[in-house]
């Protein structure tokens, strides 16, 4: 079963063993390692916390069976990042192809994660996620008095000092039997039964020539094979292994009682724990530095100081000679971030290697010692500055150990509606209109979600028209004019560059146009913008495209596709207005069929719509009526396929949401023909109602129907409903397509 696979079925009682003991850990070392046998998480390393606090929330399984179906091959989209829209195969890649590959020893352990994308793709705000997800972690056991806030494990690595100073200081007479003392106190001969039926601390013992045994453990002398084989009898992962270390210097000196220390017994140690704070909080396990210019660049930023205070008063190998006050110091067995990492010089990169690769970072200045260093680099930067850092072949070195993802805008214009509500959602315009807001007409939000995708998707030989790939992209039925073959998203995908979604309009962009027509709106008595109007505004500010060819694209999307779309989609708007309950006559419409289509699929009887009488099989015809629509056009050879597409949605939205109620816009291929199917019945109505200038009073009444319905059912407001109505009025052929 592959790693998505497990994901998506994990039961609640698998769930529920990713959570640890929420209470902090205060104790001793024995006591410590009686919760860790309980609970061999507690010592995981950073980038195992991490993926574990992911996974843990689940996944949507809708939203991942659709981007199974646009991109062929399993992504996961994950409840922990449900505020991210339309950038999930980038959040998958670095959630299964970072962290949790990291999580199983794999080779993305010592790497750095750099996240590459264009400006306002959401990297920092996304960087801004994972330190959330950490703070909501459980407390974290560390080595008391350690700086770097050392993992409790990496205090084995001072059994065979320690034992030394007891032989010296009479405690025990060989180190054979300081060993076997040291690991008696430790509670593993009479209360914590080391497994060793394992294969990993069998071949670890046997490569030492030793029993795998608790007498077999005294015998080691070697302090990195001795932590192997304990943390291995502890049922401790390799990941984890992989990351323990050598305990910081204060540590040291606790335990050897040297540089004034009072020698502590290595099991009467004391363990507490941390709670991650970011760096306006504190900065503990949470570090972020920005780019520095080569010529200011300071190393201390990353590693920490010379303790000023104790120049020449003690030894250059003393703790108390530094500070350990730097990034890789305070983000230790947390995150750390780089800003614009590839504006800095190559010093920080080789930092960064050295703290991946070899799991160590040096001590400022004088000590000059190595530090371990457990914790998850990330990087971020804009894609100019990585082309530029890539081109230079003396980085070779440095490109082979990062795991680079290339943060897209979104280029799925459903997923990018969301992003534009969400923003829209932040700003005191999107109040209510009597509380001091400004009302959106409704596909506002929609036209600026295709204008931007538009702008970000690269030509294609075999789909010239770029709003037909744009709704293969979204995941529709779609199909090039006067074909029935069905669009292969795939080929269009493979077709594209791998730098697709790296360039076109920023977010930002389209933001401040209709910010600023909301201004405008706000400061006039009517509080409303209409898309005409902001199709209008749109085409004026391409004026300040300085790119020739690039403003005269935008002009062509503005002038032609988008004003088609939202004829079209306006059109559909007033028409379906016309019809009384449109929503209850499209959800009723929606449920018939599905009903047929599980007969269908099942080769079952359905329940007719008006008794309870069962009819002989599924109403093949109706079916058909649904799926021949003119922009959905099913042939008969395609309809099976389709069919069970529609189950494998529903089915997928029942277990997302434990409800067997399902809306019929749950599929917007499907809610789209459906919507369509039912506007046909007034079609012809609506368009003698708009095309004569003499108008009746029973005309008239029709219209303030029509516009009570825009205002009730379908989110318009008294102004954008006139102004539609107005628009459909004095437009030729406006309603010549739904």
């Amino acid at each position: 079963m592959s790693n998505e696979s497990k994901i998506l079925s994990l039961s609640d009682t698998e769930r529920a063993k990713l959570f640890l003991p929420t209470d902090p850990f205060t104790g001793t070392m024995p006591k410590f390692l009686e919760r860790v046998w309980e609970h061999p998480a507690t010592t995981e390393s950073a980038k195992m916390r991490m993926y574990r606090a992911i996974i843990r929330k689940g996944v949507k399984n809708l939203r991942s069976t659709q981007l199974e179906r646009i991109y062929g091959k399993p992504i996961v989209a994950y409840n922990a990042f449900d505020n991210y829209h339309g950038i999930e195969p980038q959040i998958h890649q670095v959630v299964s192809g970072y962290f949790g590959a990291a999580s199983m020893g794999g080779e993305q352990d010592g790497q750095v994660l750099v996240l590459i994308g264009p400006k306002g793709a959401a990297k920092s705000q996304f960087v801004k996620s994972l330190r959330k997800i950490l703070k909501g972690t459980e407390p974290v056991p560390y080595l008391g008095g350690s700086q770097m806030r050392t993992n409790p494990m990496n205090i084995f690595f001072m059994v065979p000092r320690v034992a030394e100073v007891m032989v010296k200081e009479g405690d025990a007479k060989t180190l054979e039997e300081a060993r076997r003392i040291i690991l008696e106190q430790m509670g593993f001969k009479n209360h914590i039964e080391l497994d060793f039926t394992r294969s990993d601390i069998k071949a670890v013992c046997n490569n030492a020539g030793v029993d795998a045994s608790f007498e077999g453990l005294t015998k080691i002398a070697d302090a990195d094979t001795l932590v192997s084989a304990i943390a291995f009898g502890m049922r401790q992962r390799r990941a984890a292994r992989n990351n323990f270390g050598y305990p910081d210097p204060i540590v040291q000196a606790m335990l050897l009682g040297r540089f004034g220390h009072k020698r502590v017994n290595i099991w009467d140690f004391p363990v507490e724990s941390f709670k991650y704070l970011d760096d306006q909080e504190g900065s503990v396990g949470i570090a972020s530095v920005k780019e520095v210019e080569p010529l200011k660049f300071d190393m201390t930023r990353f590693t920490g100081e010379e303790n000023i205070a104790a120049l020449g008063n003690v030894d250059r190998a003393d703790p108390a000679s530094v500070v350990l006050n730097g990034a890789y110091n305070n983000s230790s067995r947390g995150l750390l971030e780089v800003v614009e990492a590839f504006k800095n010089p190559k010093e920080a990169h080789r930092s960064a290697l050295e703290a991946t690769q070899d799991k160590s970072i040096p001590a400022p200045d004088p000590m000059r010692d190595n530090l371990h260093w457990d914790g998850i680099p990330i990087y971020h930067s804009n894609a100019p500055e990585f082309r530029d850092f890539k081109a230079d072949p003396k980085n070779e070195p440095y490109l082979d150990r990062f795991v680079w993802v290339k943060w897209k805008y979104p280029l799925e214009a459903s997923e990018q509606e969301k992003v534009e509500s969400k923003q829209w959602a932040r700003t005191d315009y999107a109040l209510p209109k009597d509380e001091g807001g400004v009302h959106l007409e409704p596909t506002i939000i929609p036209y600026i979600s295709r204008f931007t995708v538009l702008t970000r998707l690269e030509p294609s030989a075999n789909v010239p028209d770029l709003m037909v790939k744009l709704d293969a992209y979204n995941g529709d039925e779609s199909r090039l004019r006067g074909m029935t073959t069905k669009i292969d998203v795939l080929a269009l995908k493979r077709e594209a560059t791998n730098w697709e979604g790296m360039d076109g309009v920023s977010p930002r962009f389209t933001a401040k146009v209709r910010d600023e027509l909301a201004s405008e709106a706000y400061e006039s008595n009517r509080r409303s913008i209409t898309s005409r109007e902001l199709r209008d505004r749109m085409y004026e500010l391409t004026r300040d495209i300085e790119d020739e060819k690039q403003r005269d694209l935008y002009r062509g999307f503005i002038n032609k596709e988008l004003d088609s779309w939202r004829r079209k989609r306006l059109a559909r708007i007033v028409t379906s207005a016309m019809v009384p309950s449109f929503p209850n006559e499209c959800q009723g419409n929606f449920d018939k069929y599905f009903s047929n289509v599980i007969a269908f699929n099942r080769g079952s009887t359905v329940r007719s719509g008006s008794s309870s009488a069962w009819r002989s099989g599924p109403d093949e015809d109706f079916m058909r009526r649904i799926e021949s629509d003119p922009e959905l056009h099913i042939t008969s050879a395609q309809s099976r396929e389709f069919r069970a597409e529609v189950a494998s949605v529903v089915s997928a939205y029942m277990q997302d949401n434990k409800t067997t109620k399902v809306p019929y816009n749950c599929y917007e291929p499907l809610q789209h023909a459906i919507e369509r199917f039912v506007c046909e019945k007034v079609a012809e109505t609506a368009r003698v109602l708009f095309s004569g200038n003499a108008r009746t009073e029973e005309d008239h009444e029709n219209l303030n129907k029509i516009k009570k319905q825009l205002i009730e059912v379908h989110g318009f407001d008294e102004y954008t409903a006139d102004e539609l109505l107005r628009e459909a009025e004095e437009t030729k052929d406006f309603l010549k397509e739904i």
